[in-house]
């Protein structure tokens, strides 16, 4: 896209749009407040009591009427204003991770509580800034006389890929039309890519105990059961697309060396471009279980954990957001949060090039088109939803240039001045989209028009089956929510 001389003037903010990002601006206390909060206080997936809370009750006092407990989760909520068509959804995540406690702008590994969970992947960011952009948008339908209906979606365990996935299932994003959402990043804008499609399963097989020395004869080591299928997994890895990957963790595998181990436990994800090659591998993959089950004269089960889709993008809705993005700009850092950006890059060992802090808007490449565009080698439930409704996606510069996600210095950077304003200024980018739709339905209908040439050339299927039951918390993480250490109340 051409750069704007410098020499001419700013583009005309419209007034709807403006009502929104003023608001935005005389709210950001508020936002500091709720992001700060989530931060504080992380909660891992299913069990984000006090995080789902801080956004109910923000939204509410917004006007909005919130329901709790979709899909058999507590922690998931819908948050519906106004009535009628449009109806613009907007998603929100707020869980954490596992044992990455973190201090705040800490340039060195230095946990509040070891073991404890940290935001390493900026949901505390994540959930406040959705709910900031449509308040923010409420605020200019009723000033402006906007017609049409908001939905926020609180969607909780993203991070074990479990909570869209129910929720789609159940139809929680049926009526929808169009999605909005964002993630934090190292750079700014449209988020114009896709995302691996996942499958999340866990094996347990079961054998019979015996003493290993004196009476092996008698035993059936379901640990060798797990460890010839992670074998054979193995091996299949040199058949499969390059893209596709396989993950394990042996999550239970006995307790002593010299007692036969009767119940063993392996966790995989499968991952792959596209969900038919998902579903390839998984096929292989009981084959194999088989395989292993019968050299071992062991039995097995599986649990299906989650089950996502890769992340369809919309170049209608793309296109939007960009220029969006570009009317308001990117987020303002500050001199200190470059400093403490490169602070944050030297902790990694890589040189600084450039801004830490990426003042820029980075352009999507809207000649290509779903699935010729970028697959970012992660995976997310947003899949899943924008398979059943068009979605426009958004990234924003919290965290230094080349930060891992899921790492230590993410979460030292995740309340950050330079984390909170970028989180805000997404806001505003979403907010002024959805007032774009909403005032120009042709948008929306451009959008679905799009949509549905995709799922012309692919059936969509919800890939988890109506009998699957949303995994506990012990499924996911192998104990109980108090087994796990917390941060000390503040």
């Amino acid at each position: 896209m051409a750069k704007r001389a410098k020499n001419l003037p700013a583009p005309k903010i419209p007034q709807e749009k403006g009502t929104a990002i003023d608001w935005i601006d005389h709210q950001r206390k508020t936002y500091e407040t709720m992001a700060t909060y989530l931060w504080d206080h992380p909660e891992l997936s299913l069990v984000e009591y006090k995080s789902s809370k801080k956004l109910i009750d923000f939204l509410e006092s917004q006007g909005f009427k919130v329901v709790q407990g979709i899909s058999g989760m507590p922690t998931a909520f819908v948050a519906t204003w106004g009535k009628g068509k449009p109806r613009i959804g907007f998603l929100a995540e707020y869980d954490a991770l596992p044992n990455l406690s973190q201090k705040s702008q800490a340039v060195k590994p230095d946990p509040i509580v070891p073991g404890a969970p940290g935001q390493g992947c900026g949901h505390n960011l994540f959930g406040p800034s959705s709910c900031m952009a449509a308040a923010a948008v409420k605020a200019a339908m009723e000033k402006h006389g906007i017609k049409g209906s908001l939905c926020v979606f609180g969607t909780p365990a993203e991070e074990t890929l479990v909570g869209k996935a129910f929720m789609a299932r159940d139809g929680v994003f049926d009526g929808a039309d169009l999605i909005i959402v964002w993630h934090p990043e190292d750079t700014n804008g449209v988020d114009y890519k896709s995302m691996l499609a996942l499958t999340s399963v866990k094996f347990r097989f079961k054998g019979k105990s015996a003493h290993g020395g004196s009476a092996p004869d008698a035993g059936r080591s379901a640990l060798d059961a797990v460890e010839l299928m992670d074998i054979g997994m193995n091996y299949v890895r040199g058949h499969l697309p390059q893209e596709a990957r396989i993950m394990y963790v042996i999550t239970r595998g006995g307790e002593v060396p010299n007692n036969v181990p009767p119940d063993a436990e392996v966790w995989y994800y499968i991952r792959a471009p596209r969900r038919s090659q998902v579903d390839h591998i998984w096929k292989w993959m009981l084959d194999v279980a088989t395989g292993a089950s019968l050299m071992t004269q062991t039995t097995f089960t599986y649990k299906l954990l989650a089950a996502t889709w890769e992340l369809l993008p919309n170049r209608v809705l793309a296109g939007v957001g960009d220029e969006n993005a570009t009317l308001i700009g990117p987020p303002g850092f500050s001199p200190e949060d470059q400093a403490f950006g490169e602070e944050m890059i030297r902790s990694l060992g890589k040189e600084i090039k450039g801004p830490a802090f990426d003042p820029s808007i980075t352009h999507p490449d809207l000649t290509r088109t779903f699935p010729d565009v970028e697959c970012f080698k992660a995976s997310t439930d947003v899949g899943n939803v924008s398979w059943l409704v068009p979605t426009l996606s958004f990234r924003g510069a919290t965290k230094a240039s080349g930060t891992p996600q899921h790492s230590w210095q993410m979460v030292s950077q995740a309340k950050s001045p330079a984390a909170l304003k970028a989180g805000l200024r997404v806001s505003q980018w979403m907010a002024a989209s959805a007032l774009d739709c909403l005032l120009r339905p042709e948008i929306i209908s451009a959008a679905w028009k799009e949509h549905r040439q995709y799922l012309a050339e692919t059936e969509f299927y919800h890939p988890i089956p109506e009998e699957v039951r949303l995994p506990t918390f012990e499924d996911l993480y192998g104990c109980a929510p108090d087994r796990i250490p917390r941060l000390p109340e503040n």
